[in-house]
Parts: structure tokens; sequence; C-alpha cells
């Protein structure tokens, strides 16, 4: 899941993969951060890179208060995140 900000420039993707254990296990095994909303690199697009599963993503939807994302991916999941927390 790559999230952009409509009003940022694009530029060239570079993985800041978590890489602090007890960060990762907080965040949970379905949820790879490769670059966090947390980044310091927020001067341009994307603004966040998550994996969310190992299958492709058939559905997504922000909570009416973008606080949480709702994923739906072909693996059967539906994975709720915390969109500021990573969780």
């Amino acid at each position: 899941m790559i999230v952009y900000d409509k009003d940022k420039e694009d530029a060239t993707f570079v993985s800041e993969e978590e890489t602090d254990p007890e960060k990762v296990a907080q965040k949970g095994p379905s949820l790879t951060v490769k670059k966090s909303v947390e980044s310091r690199n927020q001067k341009a697009n994307p603004v966040a890179f998550w994996q969310v599963s190992r299958q492709p993503i058939n559905a997504f939807s922000f909570s009416p208060d973008c606080s949480h994302l709702a994923v739906v991916s072909e693996d059967g999941c539906l994975r709720i995140i915390d969109y500021v927390r990573e969780q």
C-alpha cells in the first residue's frame, strides 16, 4: 500500500524499512513499514509505503476521520490499520 499526498511532488522512492525489532514487533507480522508516515523525508511522495500482505490488495477505504484504513487482500483477510500509529 503506497500513500500519496496530492499536494506534494513525486520523487524517487527509497525504502526506509523499519529495522528496530521492538518497533517491528509492535506493528505485528502483517504490516511491514517500508516508509513511515513519521519519516523525516516528507517533502515529496510517497508519504508512506507499507506491505500489508503478500497477496494483491482488492479494496481499501479510509475511515471518515482518516485515522484508520481498512484493507482487503486476495488472502481473504480484512485488516484495519491505525494510519497515524501504523499498527
